[in-house]
């Protein structure tokens, strides 16, 4: 079976049980860059810290990568300036000549500044070792710096720079898939 099929079918699995899940709101986070795309999802499930996310990001000559993940969220002080979450991403990596899956274990952070909450700052980094990397993937890395402005309650603007890199088997050096700066709009539902 090939891996876009596999990671075909676990998308759809993914989103049939995230379906039934009661969640508390989510967000729709969209991002571009002159040859990147990216569009991302992501919920808290309901009176607990269970994180479930969903992601896709396209670059037009180097690949497609496909996530999902589970995490855990501090739940204790909801109007904390600080919002941290750890857990894992599972990966669906597919080029021309390459294609993989890995599991990268990190987490994610947001945090507004406390003197002016309109202003802040997020990121997110997941490490997938050999061990946790499957098909031509050796490992994987997936890192993101943000800054961000909440042009509404709900709506944060925000400029970024993307590190998103595989080492495949039998070839030398890193391949990076959508590397760079980008614009994005999240929104809060």
């Amino acid at each position: 079976m090939k891996i876009t099929t596999l990671v075909r079918r676990a998308a759809i699995a993914a989103a049939c049980v995230v379906s039934t899940q009661t969640m508390a709101g989510g967000s729709l986070d969209i991002s571009l860059a002159d040859t990147t795309a990216r569009i991302g999802w992501d919920a808290t499930r309901m009176d607990t810290g269970l994180h479930l996310n969903l992601a896709a990001l396209h670059e037009s000559s180097q690949g497609d990568i496909v996530s999902g993940g589970v995490h855990v969220v501090d739940v204790r002080n909801p109007n904390s300036d600080l919002y941290i979450g750890v857990g894992a991403n599972a990966y669906g990596i597919i080029t021309d000549d390459y294609d993989g899956a890995a599991i990268g274990v990190g987490g994610f952070a947001r945090y507004n500044f406390p003197f002016n909450r309109n202003f802040g700052v997020s990121g997110h980094a997941y490490y997938a070792p050999p061990v946790v990397s499957f098909s031509d993937v050796s490992n994987f890395v997936d890192a993101d710096v943000r800054v961000h402005f909440n042009i509404l309650p709900t709506a944060h603007l925000y400029t970024g720079f993307r590190m998103t890199s595989v080492s495949f088997e039998d070839r030398s050096g890193r391949y990076k898939i959508g590397d760079g700066l980008h614009l994005g709009l999240k929104l809060n539902f």
